[in-house]
């Protein structure tokens, strides 16, 4: 009986190691948490800092914006870079939605000056859609030191 347990016990053990396998040759983000530092944190940044990076984000999304529904060959380039600062910096998704809504301001009161229905602006919440969905990827496709 103990022999049985026993080997129960490693094949068990044998499997895990298995899927730790799998999970590092797939994944690739074993160590992404250890490139995050608190110390690079957006709530730990002086408020200049905090203001440059946010102005940053900002200025990157409005260009992600601007190309979203075009054929540009660098888009997905561009949101990678935008989804990897905002983890690596531990953006909150709230603060990513803000900068989604003021650059969509923006955007409708220039049209209404213009003259121009805003309707336009509703296709880009597939935008924000797109960014969250990547940035909810990296969360989950991160490994924890302690795991």
């Amino acid at each position: 009986m103990i022999f049985i347990a026993k080997a129960v016990e490693f094949s068990q053990m044998v499997q895990q190691l298995r899927l730790v396998k799998k999970l590092e040759e797939r994944l690739g983000y074993l160590g992404v948490y250890d490139k995050r530092h608190p110390q690079i944190f957006l709530q730990n940044m002086t408020p200049p800092q905090k203001a440059d990076l946010l102005r940053q984000l900002k200025q990157d999304y409005r260009e992600i914006i601007l190309a979203y529904f075009s054929d540009e060959p660098g888009l997905n380039d561009q949101i990678d870079k935008f989804v990897n600062l905002a983890f690596l910096v531990d953006v909150p998704i709230s603060q990513i939605v803000e900068i989604h809504m003021e650059i969509m301001d923006e955007f409708s009161k220039h049209l209404k000056l213009e003259g121009r229905s805003d309707e336009i602006l509703l296709d880009y919440r597939l935008t924000l859609i797109d960014m969250l969905a990547h940035l909810c990827e990296m969360y989950r496709r991160s490994i924890s030191r302690e795991s």
